[in-house]
């Protein structure tokens, strides 16, 4: 009981900003308005002996200014990085991107495109899991967000004829 109350003072201590992996915006424990909201957080499912996973988000950035993202970690990963899909010779490949600014309205991190990279998971991710990442901001906020694992659905293809 006492490792909760805790848990919950430091919390409220470190004003984070709370985002569901539903489209419930984001609340902050400090102030009555956060300038990042976090919609529909999911996790890509892998099988259960892959190193890395790919996150997907829509962050909203209500400031009047853009914003960076100064870390991101989650217990479930080594690390947290942010990837863009970049098309070089005919071919798309993923590519770092060191310095994460946040412009003012939405930023969808989707399939194909910009995403977050779970690195060197710690545990398997199974259908339903919650996987809990927090991103910290220069304005001094952090966003910490649930995204749900989502089963991955198979790839729609014409049939062929041998």
């Amino acid at each position: 009981m006492k490792g909760c109350l805790l848990a919950g003072a430091l919390l409220l201590m470190s004003g984070a900003v709370w985002a569901e992996a539903s489209a419930v915006p984001a609340k902050s424990l400090t102030s009555a308005k956060p300038q990042i909201i976090a919609r529909d957080a999911w996790v890509r499912e892998v099988p259960p002996v892959s190193p890395a996973a790919a996150l997907f988000v829509t962050l909203h950035n209500a400031g009047a200014k853009a914003v960076a993202i100064t870390k991101m970690s989650s217990p479930v990963a080594e690390r947290v990085e942010w990837h863009d899909m970049i098309m070089a010779d005919g071919h798309m490949r993923m590519s770092q991107r060191h310095v994460i600014e946040l412009p003012v309205g939405d930023t969808a991190l989707a399939p194909g495109a910009s995403h977050l990279m779970l690195l060197n998971l710690r545990q398997p991710l199974r259908v339903g899991d919650s996987v809990p990442v927090r991103l910290s901001l220069a304005n001094g906020e952090v966003l910490a967000l649930n995204a749900t694992v989502r089963a991955t659905q198979p790839n729609k293809q014409a049939p062929h004829e041998h």
